[in-house]
């Protein structure tokens, strides 16, 4: 907790920090400290087209020198990091993330200021993690700890941090991260509240609910704005892939896109930044809603261009930006058909502000917690509950990926598949057998036969001298051939060799590999090198045994060490290191009927049993009685290196066929 607590305090620092950084470029660009919508109107035109290119330009040289993780939205790699890389972040990423964003919203690229500061706290909580020297699990915690603390102290909004943190980052509600995640959120709105002060983030109207009869057009807004999120996501992910097919220089890139932001803020000065001035116009009931039809493209062509061509930036602001667009349009058609029941537009306004939110992140509970906090404004719950409700219901009806994990999929991660997720940080070259049996195309056909009759494996590769693979003989075709007596003296390796479907390299993961064992049904796999040379040979159940073992490890590696002393409460996590696997064995016929302590694992074989499931694989565990007999059905959970693990079953087996012959 006192870990949490810190990482709350330093990303509420570092949120004040990074708020100065912007107002700084934003200076800087506009020669003035005044809101950009009232400076804008004075600038020449082509002052408002230099402005964004020149800072294109210094995010790609920032992103050339330093590293181009400064680019994007920072929340997909977050949430890449938490899933894959067991919470761990570079520093300098982070300071370069923190440059870039403040140069790109300074200079009026359309994005918003959370996936940045999303990216900084994280990176805040992950190194204090490393640097503690925090046990490795609990990193992901500390991680989404300054998720939270940095979204809490950029709105204000303590409760919707933290669930942002768990709902959308994290990905679960448990209670080992649940409780250091609020308190995190907490400590870094008390630190940004004494610098900010404590007003929400945006002043309203006391908009409510003025009739029953109006819930049904939140229903209709939650449909629209989930229709809308579908377009934004649609836009944004094909402009961001063109922008990868550009044969341009990747400094010129955002500086290109700078250029045609302002060109769109020529035509519409309320794009320029982060819009905030704008949205609180709107709430307001303050645009003409034809102003706000050419408003909704261009507000979406603006992000998209920013982020696409290489711009640093959140898109949580620009999805409550258009929601407000929306929203508004939505109260301007309802108030006109039905004024006789209908609110002003400005409730609708707020109303689509979570509703779009809720639809390209897929995060309905952050959503409307998140819109009561930053307007204070309690009095519109039920439209907001329909509302975000059903515009994630349309949103995940058309597509299950939220704007988020579509760019992760793009990356070929799917965090919604448990074993993709948890394979990807493996590769085939630790697994793969590195001396796979071979045959020069020459050999004939005796001496393949005679290795298959003393070899396990099913298979085997002919190559050239040189090493490259020529083709795969299986023991189907030894035995083909040996049908015919008379083809069979004259038959070499390479007449009985024949392609292989599917190969690997030791490069590829393993979460790809079990893609490849899936499409091709074979249970080998050979590895290639990148000029055609055979490395070794992969199997399935190599590979599923890998991920057995590591579902095991985080299955009881985790376990919870909780002791009373008379002055205080000890509550730590038992950590092994990474060399040792747990694995779960039914008890081996020779202890059937020992104890454990007849049995001796520890002495004999180096593993320990650290727990015993009575009567299967699939009761529950109980603490290893080390006079208690072991009976035929029971399982034991086992710890120990793989060799240890190995040598027991092997010995086992051994015993068994000696008593059996």
């Amino acid at each position: 907790m006192a870990q949490a607590c810190a990482v709350g305090i330093i990303t509420g620092c570092g949120a004040i920090l990074y708020d100065a950084l912007i107002h700084l470029v934003q200076g800087v660009a506009l020669s003035s400290d005044d809101r950009p919508l009232h400076v804008l109107p004075e600038l020449p035109w082509y002052r408002i087209l230099l402005v964004p290119t020149l800072g294109g330009l210094a995010v790609g040289l920032v992103a050339f020198f330093r590293s181009r993780d400064a680019q994007g939205h920072g929340v997909p790699e977050v949430i890449e990091s938490v899933a894959l890389g067991n919470g761990k972040f570079r520093w300098q990423t982070a300071l370069s993330k923190s440059v870039s964003s403040a140069l790109t919203i300074g200079s009026g690229g359309s994005v918003g200021r959370e996936g940045p500061i999303v990216h900084i706290g994280a990176s805040l909580g992950s190194l204090l993690g490393q640097l503690l020297k925090v046990p490795p699990n609990r990193l992901p915690t500390l991680a989404g700890c300054g998720v939270a603390g940095g979204i809490a102290a950029a709105f204000n909004a303590p409760i919707a941090g933290a669930f942002f943190a768990l709902e959308v980052v994290i990905g679960n509600f448990a209670m080992p991260a649940f409780g250091p995640v609020m308190l995190s959120s907490v400590l870094a709105t008390v630190v940004s509240r004494s610098y900010f002060g404590d007003h929400p983030a945006f002043v309203v109207p006391a908009y409510a609910l003025l009739s029953a009869w109006e819930l049904p057009f939140y229903l209709g807004l939650g449909i629209v704005c989930g229709l809308g999120g579908l377009a934004f996501m649609f836009i944004l992910d094909r402009l961001e892939k063109g922008a990868e097919q550009i044969a341009l220089p990747e400094t010129i890139k955002p500086a290109l896109g700078g250029f045609l932001v302002g060109c769109l803020i020529l035509v519409a000065p309320h794009v320029y930044g982060t819009g905030h001035g704008t949205m609180d116009i709107i709430l307001r009931g303050g645009l003409d809603w034809t102003y706000l039809l050419l408003l909704f493209p261009i507000k979406i062509g603006a992000t998209s261009l920013t982020l696409a061509s290489g711009g640093s930036g959140g898109l949580f602001f620009p999805a409550l930006y258009l929601g407000a667009v929306l929203g508004s349009l939505c109260g301007v058609i309802v108030g006109a058909a039905f004024p006789a029941i209908a609110g002003p537009s400005g409730g609708y306004a707020l109303v689509g502000m979570a509703a779009f939110l809720a639809s390209v992140v897929h995060c309905p509970i952050t959503a409307f917690l998140l819109l009561f906090e930053i307007t204070a404004d309690y009095h519109i719950i039920l439209p907001l509950m329909v509302s975000c409700t059903v515009s994630t219901v349309v949103a995940k009806l058309f597509r299950e990926e939220s704007i988020y994990t579509l760019q992760l999929l793009r990356r070929g991660i799917d965090v919604r598949r448990r074993e993709q997720t948890l394979m990807q940080g493996f590769t085939v070259g630790q697994v793969m057998r590195p001396e796979p049996p071979t045959f020069r195309e020459g050999t004939p056909f005796p001496e393949v036969m005679d290795h298959f009759l003393a070899s396990t494996l099913p298979l085997s590769f002919v190559v050239d001298k040189h090493q490259h693979l020529l083709g795969i003989i299986s023991i189907h075709d030894v035995k083909a051939t040996l049908q015919d007596d008379t083809l069979a003296p004259l038959v070499v390796a390479a007449d009985l060799a024949r392609p292989p479907d599917v190969v690997t390299t030791a490069q590829e993961t393993l979460a790809r590999c079990l893609e490849k064992f899936s499409l091709s049904e074979q249970e080998h796999l050979p590895v290639l090198s990148a000029d055609q040379k055979l490395e070794g040979i992969v199997s399935r159940h190599d590979v599923l045994d890998l991920y057995n073992r590591e579902i095991l490890r985080t299955e009881y590696l985790g376990v919870s060490l909780r002791s009373e002393a008379l002055t205080e409460m000890v509550h730590q996590q038992v950590h092994l290191p990474h060399e040792y696997i747990v694995e779960i064995v039914p008890v081996p016929p020779p202890l059937i009927g020992k104890t454990l302590g007849e049995s001796q694992l520890r002495r004999r074989f180096n593993v320990t049993a650290i727990a015993v499931r009575r009567g299967g694989f699939h009761s529950p565990d109980e603490l290893p009685d080390p006079d208690t007999p072991l009976r035929q059905e029971d399982s034991l959970v086992l710890v120990g290196r793989a060799e240890h693990l190995r040598r027991l079953t092997e010995s086992t087996e051994e015993s068994t066929q000696a008593r059996g012959s």
